[in-house]
């Protein structure tokens, strides 16, 4: 069957570096697929399709008006003439949406977080097959947007790199080194971290210089954040890296990662640092609700409350610096029992036979090794 998978971006994104491992698995089940992204942005996750060597394409340098850019989709899907439109994203997924009822094309939708969107909610009824991210997304279509639950599958968009190597263990007096990664955006309440460090920094002054904070990454947020760090001056202790191309090499350097999102789906960056051996910190949104337990793999930050809670908990570790060790080896339990290479192929397996029932066309019937 040929999949035409359509994405808005190839910007740096959870759902945009899980494309490599999506092709992959549907090409391994017999599958052709083209790779096409609306717009470039930063391109931040081009280097992971070109590593796995899947060419894609771009329909423009710049993101373009809504109309034009979906003349364009029409255009390209009438020669292309797929089985399938499998769409990424909200604004590609609208796109993708209209294409598919005009040119009559079944059209597989991601979903990547538990969110609502104009773009998202507008075509929902064309979609003939929602793929969750992870079960809290799953359950966030089915209860939030009222997606009928036969019209839902999941796809937990995470594989567990085996052999990984363990983040260094925190001996409580050297300096405890905080990261996160992901773009610099306003969902992922970056700023607010900086304000409980702050926090932290006066209310335990005996602490005060054994902390740093790393965020990798890049995004509109970057001004307003460097002016933060500046206002507290924090900047011996907290660094903005910009994007970094080797996101393992990173988290080797930490001891807690923290993610403190306002909404997510499966999170692949908290689910990578897990697998380091890193306990989290994190808001109990998206799939880090399931996966980061309190008092076993992490710390949870109140929504409305992050900069105290950070602080707090912050404090709590340094009067029990062996705690980050045990959560960290049970935050990596909890990645191998339940995110191998051979589960993420099971399902990819399970949701090409429900393509082969819309489409009619037969996919292979066995698992490949």
């Amino acid at each position: 069957m040929k999949i035409h998978y359509l994405v808005t971006s190839l910007e740096t994104g959870g759902a945009e570096f899980a494309i490599p491992d999506i092709v992959h698995a549907l090409k391994t089940y017999g599958h052709h697929v083209d790779v096409t992204a609306c717009e470039p942005r930063d391109m931040g996750a081009a280097p992971y399709l070109d590593r796995a060597g899947i060419p894609y394409r771009l329909l423009g340098t710049k993101r373009r008006p809504f109309l034009l850019t979906l003349l364009r989709i029409l255009r390209l899907l009438r020669k292309d003439r797929p089985d399938i439109i499998w769409t990424s994203l909200s604004r590609a997924t609208l796109l993708g949406q209209l294409a598919g009822k005009i040119l009559s094309i079944p059209v597989v939708s991601w979903k990547n977080s538990a969110s609502i969107r104009f773009t998202t909610t507008a075509g929902r009824p064309i979609t003939r097959l929602w793929v969750a991210d992870s079960p809290y997304v799953a359950q966030f279509l089915q209860d939030v947007m009222k997606i009928p639950p036969a019209k839902i599958t999941c796809w937990p968009l995470y594989i567990a790199a085996p052999n990984s190597h363990p983040a260094p263990q925190w001996d409580g007096t050297t300096p405890l080194h905080i990261g996160t990664t992901g773009r610099l955006h306003e969902v992922k309440n970056y700023p607010l971290l900086i304000e409980g460090l702050a926090l932290f920094r006066r209310r335990y002054p005996q602490w005060a210089d054994h902390i740093r904070l790393s965020f990798a990454g890049d995004g509109p947020q970057h001004a307003e954040l460097e002016s933060l760090i500046k206002t507290y001056g924090l900047q011996h202790h907290v660094f903005l890296l910009g994007f970094q191309t080797n996101v393992t090499s990173f988290l080797k350097t930490l001891h807690l990662y923290t993610q403190p999102s306002r909404y997510e789906g499966m999170c692949l960056a908290a689910h990578e640092a897990m697998n380091m051996s890193l306990p989290v910190i994190a808001t109990p949104v998206g799939e880090m609700r399931h996966s980061v337990q309190p008092g076993k793999t992490g710390f949870i930050l109140q929504p409305d409350h992050i900069p105290e809670t950070f602080c707090e908990t912050l404090a709590e570790i340094f009067q029990h610096p062996e705690e980050l060790h045990r959560y960290g080896i049970a935050a990596k339990s909890y990645i191998d029992a339940h995110y191998s290479r051979d589960a993420f192929m099971r399902r990819c397996g399970t949701i090409v036979e429900r393509l082969a029932q819309m489409t009619g066309i037969k996919t292979l019937e066995n698992t490949p090794s």
